[in-house]
């Protein structure tokens, strides 16, 4: 075999180097001079027979070192020396871009080393137009380059994913005109453009060999994974490490929820059994039955004795003995505020004006929205804590939309109008301070102009002519970085521009930064604002804005207060009618001390807690009054009806007794209400969300108080009230008001038991359905009153805004100058390591909401060091002093010699070598060297003389268009930073901490409604006596917030902060609806017979009534009313939700609650006081 194969070597190695070595074929050669003054070298055409000069050793030691090795073995090119200079001088051009991916260098310089010097070049060159230059001599104007369209394609596949980290954008922006697809990249590199750097004469790449006499270029090309010339990760997905799958979606199961598919399943389960059931109950009971004579007068009998069997049930005499001591408790108490009822409401005022006072003196109200929903503790917060003092505080934004809904924005009318409203805004407008925009803005470096990102820009803010407007503009976009502002930032189209089409778009964007966080700004700020309201917008233009300032004061103004007040005043007259009697006197003062025993609660809570260092919200102090009032209204119901039905039953005794009477069989009923409902806000108080831990105290602690009061003063007003009233009317006083019962029909209807509770439970049933669709989030529009600006300015956001919003992930505790941790972040180059933070980041963009290049400053700053890069790091020649940016070449030499630096990390400066390179390229500007670091990191880094502290790697979400995108993107950025292994690294964006609360608000929701009816039942079966009437309370109250949650979603009510707030007082409200119920039919008068439809019957008639007339339709009227706010927040997370809440609520109360303790309720026991009562 070795002979064989050395015998065909013999013969076949002349062949090979006769075809190496055989005649050029050239197109073009050499230079003949220009077609104008300013023009570039012009190659001459050559005739068919042209035979080039043999290359010299001087000439193919240049072109191997330009082109490679494998032109080493050529005798004979279509180039001379100076074209091979000229060569290398525009490969250079490029490879500055493009150096990061060695298999685009290779194929970029094989093409045109091809197209230039190629022994075959006639083969795949055709020269179809010449003129001639100022010599007179002919040049080549335009010729045909024919090109295989598989090379084309896998030459612009290796490209295409190149970055450009100093524009945050693609290389191809820059070499390839932002093209798509290979035909647009030749095309862009074809072109003539010999003013713009780019080809001197025209090329048009031919894909399709029509003529014989050529073939089409197919040189061997590189991919971007090539094991010879592997490009990075960055810059080529196919190198780039395969990271773990995501999780996949929420189950579902045909589009729907699995949750509610089992549901579904079930009650589908069990509608069938039970239609079964029915139908073989029917068809048996169609079946005649034969009777002897006198059994169906015995039959009747017997229906007799089971219609009546209630009439031989034992009536109650056991009493509870923690109901005794609760008793016993109260009528002490009771007895007290009777018999010294000045006292007591001398004390009671007291008490209310010194914690009121303290209020006002103490008080605090929390306007920052960071301090509402976040934490202190929570590691976002302190994650923020972190960002702003080591790379400064997020800049303070102003941004603007220009908007045309019905065509495109852009015309040359808008740009002269536009031109001059913001000179006004950056030049003229001044707050009385005497502060302008330049005074605060944000510049990227100290001695740079203000960040100013608006289309104006890219014409240095002086307006074009109207001839060439369009055109100036498509160029700018086309190519930023070729129309650069003077803060020397490019400015990518989708920052101004609401469609990749700048002239199909409907809306520019401009947005000012500001870098002062002082009053000053705000200052400006509120000028600005009065300015922009006050602008003359051309017809068909729509303008919006926000400021900094914008969203605080617009959440501060509240234009729903009249409202507010008309429903509490509304809830105070039906309530002063309410609790009227037949004797002609309406209880207005009744009325009147009762919402003033509410205020008086509200204001002593906020006192108290004032003093205690809890500070208020909004949120606080515009619901808790209602809370309060709607709670305690319901007590003095309670309590004033129970004394109009004990003067029915017991006139004979005096209003102290009366009195003592009425709190022995409410006291307990109100104390266990408090009890249950003062739970569910002591849990929710262990909330570290600040809103809901703050509400909860502030709820808890006005509750003691107004029930306090209650018991208290009201006793003593209601003591001196009735003493006025029977020395005023004494011939009246026997005649008290009949309060109304409950008609039969209502009490016919409870008797259908089994169909009651079949339509309630299918109902829940039907509900859970719906749960898994209650979406998340608080749209901020919802926030604000609606006659806000701010309305359409969110809207626009969410419509026309391009971009997304900046993504920053924190590096900590890294030490920077080790090889090893080196590789942990960079992601340019081939020795990565192969999960590296770069290469991440790289890889998620493919799949997360995190779609721009990273700013990858270490990878900037090594390839700042490329010798290849003779525009950046630069010493004195025989020096290590810095060569200044526009030093002359000749006088200066690179930081590291050729060989010195490798794209695998060999010859990366380390140790003190590393600092000593970061101090020159930290303070290098951005021009001449793109690559400098002073203008996009001076403010993201924090670094000392001796290491790197921390730095941030910048990119950015896409457009974020919905509160589930927002809460989406929040959660990548949490998920990437935890894949991260053997990084400190966290991810900041400046509205990450809105959204920390959604990664817990749903089991959050859970635990806190769990651990409330948990304790409601513990709770009940202390004050009840009773685990199964306590088991039919907790269900019901169950039921009421499971179909709230489905009410949810038919309204469209978010779960956010906000709503669960309104969960929690749905749970206390709730608990009003039915507690009271629930204890007068387990604890009744010894003359009530012991069978649960008895009692059932007296409960409703007796506490039932109050809690109609009092607690349902007080809260109904009160609530009502809440519909006509102008607020969207308040008309969903308020309105909504406790009209859902009133009406589930009296449903249950009324209709199932009486059924299902009428046939699962336990044992009853007697009242001790009931004696006095017969």
């Amino acid at each position: 075999m070795k002979g064989l194969f050395c015998a065909m070597m013999v013969v076949l190695l002349p062949l090979i180097t006769a075809v190496q070595n055989s005649p050029a074929t050239c197109a073009i050669y050499g230079s003949c001079g220009k077609k104008s003054m300013f023009g570039s070298e012009l190659p001459c055409p050559v005739p068919e027979n042209f035979k080039p000069n043999p290359l010299l050793r001087e000439e193919r030691n240049l072109l191997v070192q330009v082109c490679g090795q494998e032109w080493n073995d050529v005798e004979e090119v279509c180039c001379t020396k100076d074209q091979i200079i000229k060569l290398q001088t525009n490969l250079k051009k490029a490879e500055n871009i493009i150096a990061s991916c060695p298999a685009c260098v290779k194929n970029f310089n094989n093409l045109f080393c091809e197209f230039t010097c190629s022994p075959k070049q006639r083969t795949f060159v055709n020269v179809t137009e010449t003129s001639y230059s100022l010599d007179k001599k002919e040049v080549v104007s335009e010729l045909d380059f024919f090109m295989d369209p598989d090379w084309a394609s896998a030459f612009y596949d290796s490209c295409k994913g190149i970055k450009f980290a100093a524009t945050n954008g693609y290389a191809l922006d820059l070499i390839g005109g932002g093209a798509r697809n290979y035909r647009e990249f030749l095309k862009f590199l074809g072109d003539e453009k010999p003013m713009l750097g780019g080809s001197p004469f025209q090329i048009n790449y031919k894909y399709e060999d029509l003529d014989s006499n050529y073939r089409l270029f197919n040189d061997t090309v590189y991919a971007c994974d090539d094991k010879d010339y592997k490009c990075a990760c960055t810059d080529c997905g196919s190198s780039c490490p395969e990271l773990d799958p995501l999780k996949v979606g929420k189950c579902k199961i045909g589009g729907i929820p699995c949750f509610s598919f089992a549901v579904l399943v079930t009650y589908s389960t069990l509608a069938i059994l039970i239609g079964a059931w029915h139908v073989y109950y029917f068809k048996t009971k169609r079946q005649p039955i034969m009777l002897e004579h006198g059994e169906s007068e015995n039959l009747d009998i017997l229906n007799e004795d089971v219609v009546n069997e209630h009439l031989f049930f034992d009536h109650t005499i056991t009493t509870s003995p923690l109901n005794e001591r609760i008793v016993s408790f109260t009528n002490k108490l009771s007895d007290i505020a009777c018999t010294f009822p000045m006292a007591v409401l001398g004390i009671s005022t007291t008490v209310v004006l010194i914690l009121s006072i303290s209020m006002y003196y103490f008080g605090e109200l929390e306007r920052d929205p960071i301090n509402l929903w976040v934490s202190k503790k929570s590691p976002k917060y302190r994650e923020k804590q972190y960002f702003d003092e080591n790379f400064g505080p997020f800049y303070r934004t102003e941004q603007i939309f220009v908007v045309n809904e019905t065509g495109p924005v852009l015309s040359y009318s808008t740009l002269q109008w536009w031109f001059e409203v913001e000179q006004n805004l950056t030049k003229i407008i001044r707050s009385k301070q005497n502060v302008g925009y330049e005074d605060i803005c944000f510049r990227p470096t100290e001695d740079s102009t203000c960040v100013i990102e608006s289309l104006t820009q890219y014409f240095d803010g002086e307006i074009p002519k109207e001839e060439t407007w369009r055109e100036e503009l498509k160029l700018c976009t086309d190519s930023p970085v070729n129309c650069l502002p003077s803060f020397q930032q490019p400015l990518k189209t989708n920052l101004l521009f609401s469609d990749d089409n700048i002239f199909d778009s409907n809306a520019f964007i401009v947005t000012l930064l500001v870098n002062n966080h002082t009053d000053f700004s705000v200052f400006w700020e509120q000028q600005i604002e009065n300015y922009l309201l006050h602008l003359k917008v051309p017809d068909g233009l729509q303008l919006s804005f926000n400021t900094e300032m914008s969203l605080e004061k617009e959440l501060n103004r509240n234009n729903d207060i009249i409202i507010v007040c008309a429903s509490y005043l509304l809830m105070f007259l039906y309530a002063s009618w309410a609790l009227g009697n037949k004797t002609r006197r309406n209880r207005v003062l009744l009325g009147i001390s009762g919402i003033a025993i509410v205020i008086g609660s509200v204001t002593s809570a906020a006192g108290l807690l004032s003093i205690l260092g809890v500070k208020s919200t909004l949120i606080i102090a515009e619901v808790i009054p209602f809370l309060i009032l709607a709670i305690g209204i319901d007590n003095i119901y309670l309590i004033t009806h129970e004394y109009d039905r004990i003067s029915e039953t017991n006139g004979n005794l005096d209003i102290s007794e009366r009195i003592s009477l009425v709190m022995s069989r409410i006291s307990p009923s109100i104390l266990m209400s408090l009890l249950c409902q003062l739970s569910c806000f002591s849990i929710s108080a262990f909330v570290s969300m600040p809103a809901v831990r703050n509400f909860a105290i502030y709820s808890a602690v006005a509750l003691v108080f107004n029930v306090s009061l209650q018991l208290t003063a009201y006793i003593s007003i209601l003591k001196l009230y009735e003493e006025s009233a029977s020395r005023l009317s004494p011939e009246t006083e026997s005649i008290s008001r009949s309060h109304p019962k409950f008609s039969s029909f209502y009490f016919n209807m409870i008797t259908k038991k089994r169909k009651l509770i079949g339509i309630f439970v299918s109902w829940t049933l039907l509900s859970l359905i719906f749960l898994p669709y209650v979406q998340l989030g608080l749209d901020q529009s919802l926030a604000v009153p609606q006659d806000s600006y701010l309305v359409k300015y969110f809207q626009n956001v969410y419509k026309y805004l391009n971009v997304g919003p900046p993504v920053y992930f924190v590096v900590k505790n890294l030490d920077y100058t080790s090889r090893a941790n080196q590789r942990k972040i960079c992601g340019k180059f081939t020795s990565c390591d192969e999960y590296s933070l770069g290469n991440i980041l790289e890889q998620e963009r493919q799949r997360s909401t995190i779609t721009e290049p990273v700013a990858n400053w270490f990878d900037d700053y090594m390839m700042f060091l490329n010798p290849q890069l003779d525009t950046c790091c630069r010493f004195k020649k025989g020096t290590d002093d810095i060569c200044p940016p526009h030093f002359p070449a000749r006088r200066c030499e690179t930081c590291f010699a050729e060989g010195e630096w490798n794209y695998n990390m060999t010859g990366f400066p380390e140790g003190k070598s590393f600092m000593k390179y970061f101090d020159i390229w930290i303070d290098t500007p951005s021009d001449p060297c793109p690559l400098g670091g002073k203008a996009p990191y001076a403010s993201a880094i924090d670094y000392n003389e001796t290491a790197v502290v921390s730095s941030t790697f910048r990119s950015a979400h896409h457009p974020l268009r919905s509160q589930k995108d927002f809460i989406e993107a929040y959660q990548d950025a949490e998920r990437i930073t935890q894949s991260m292994k053997g990084l400190d690294v966290f991810a900041y964006s400046p509205f990450y901490v809105f959204f920390v609360q959604y990664d817990t608000i749903i089991s959050l929701t859970l635990k806190l409604l769990a651990f409330s009816l948990s304790v409601i039942f513990v709770i009940s079966c202390l004050f009840l006596g009773s685990v199964k009437t306590s088991l039919v309370l907790a269900v019901t109250i169950l039921m009421i917030m499971v179909d709230i949650g489905a009410f949810l979603v038919l309204f469209g009510i978010s779960l956010n902060a906000v709503s669960l707030v309104n969960l929690i007082i749905c749970v206390g409200l709730a608990v009003e609806f039915c507690v009271h119920i629930v204890r007068a039919f387990t604890v009744v008068p010894n003359v009530i017979k012991n069978d649960r439809d008895s009692r059932v019957k007296h409960a409703m008639n007796t506490v039932g009534s109050s809690v109609f007339s009092g607690i349902t339709l007080t809260k109904f009227i009160g609530v009502c009313v809440l519909a006509f706010t102008e607020s969207k927040i308040f008309q969903i997370f308020y309105f909504r939700m406790w009209f859902s809440l009133i009406i589930i609520s009296c449903l249950h109360a009324f209709l199932f609650l009486p059924v299902a303790l009428g046939l699962f309720g336990g044992k009853s026991y007697a009242d001790g006081e009931s004696v006095l009562d017969s």
